[in-house]
């Protein structure tokens, strides 16, 4: 693909997300020298973190960037984007990614797929994206029409991390932006850490998320003792968070996170359209639920009807001892 590639690195105080490194990864698959974008301020430590994975890094800083505001962002990319022209924008299928993705497309004006889980190019040398559709019942091939930016984002675990380039890291090129300071819309009052040793529920290789079925907040305990035997992220249906048992963060669904693990397993969730659109691309999918017509066994690479209860607590124990063995 003619012209550069940016993706748009989304991090973490001193870390550049892992999505972000996936994406990068994958445009280097594709012969695309991709470039890594970091808007924000102190940007010396991601900028070398992600550094030795692409050529070149846009190191944006200004104090108005601290924090993620979406149209402050949007006008200093945007701004950028007009200036360079790059070929094609990527990020993550992240609340940062979406929300700025779409931003970005309505003010360039340019073509926009949300939620990719694959990339790739065309005999003519064309970028072509695989996104779900209709509720994750089939699979879109898209391709843009138009000439000008085209911009994506991509669903965390869709690619593997890449390694480091063989001629080590690349150069970092620092951007001055004159953003404007009247289209700052939100400040940060407070930011809440979870719990230490917890897994990013977004970026987690397995997944353990409970429905319904687990009858109230205390049962949500053999939940979080299978996800802690399988080293797994902890989910939750939209019912649950509807009741107040788990936090609205923890919820997998359209109207909740979209999750991409190696391994899904649902204890006592039905399996809506909704639930399976935040969950379609997991590699493997285990469901355990007391009603033999639940329409996630529809889905499931493997069943178990059963009382979750029971079930639970006897795969975490026998997943324990055999990693002991």
């Amino acid at each position: 693909m003619d012209g550069e590639c940016w993706v748009l690195c989304e991090r973490r105080e001193a870390t550049v997300r892992r999505v972000s490194l996936e994406v990068i990864g994958k445009l280097r698959s594709l012969d695309c020298n991709p470039v890594a974008v970091l808007p924000g301020t102190g940007l010396d430590a991601p900028a070398s973190a992600v550094a030795p994975y692409v050529a070149k890094v846009l190191a944006v800083e200004h104090p108005l960037l601290a924090d993620y505001d979406g149209a402050t962002y949007a006008h200093v990319l945007a701004d950028l984007v007009t200036e360079r022209a790059p070929r094609l924008l990527v990020a993550g299928a992240t609340s940062f990614g979406r929300d700025l993705g779409a931003r970005l497309a309505a003010r360039l004006g340019a073509g926009y797929v949300p939620d990719a889980v694959d990339l790739g190019v065309s005999a003519a040398g064309e970028l072509v994206v695989t996104r779900p559709v209709l509720g994750a019942r089939a699979y879109a091939v898209l391709a843009f029409r138009a000439a000008g930016p085209r911009l994506v984002t991509v669903r965390p675990n869709a690619f593997p991390p890449p390694d480091p380039l063989p001629a080590g890291p690349g150069a970092v090129e620092r951007v001055t932006p004159v953003p404007d300071p009247a289209l700052a819309s939100v400040r940060v009052l407070q930011r809440l850490r979870t719990g230490a040793g917890s897994v990013d529920l977004s970026e987690a290789d397995v997944v353990v998320t409970g429905g319904r079925g687990v009858r109230g907040p205390e049962g949500f305990a053999v939940v979080e003792q299978l996800a802690a035997a399988l080293g797994a992220a902890v989910g939750a249906s939209r019912a649950v968070v509807d009741a107040g048992w788990r936090d609205h963060a923890m919820q997998v669904g359209k109207s909740g996170r979209t999750v991409s693990p190696k391994l899904y397993v649902a204890l006592g969730v039905s399996g809506a359209v909704h639930h399976r659109m935040g969950m379609d691309s997991a590699n493997t999918i285990v469901v355990v639920n007391s009603d033999p017509k639940a329409p996630f066994f529809q889905h499931a690479d493997y069943g178990i009807v059963g009382d979750l209860f029971q079930v639970a607590p006897l795969l975490a124990g026998e997943i324990r001892r055999l990693l002991r063995s």
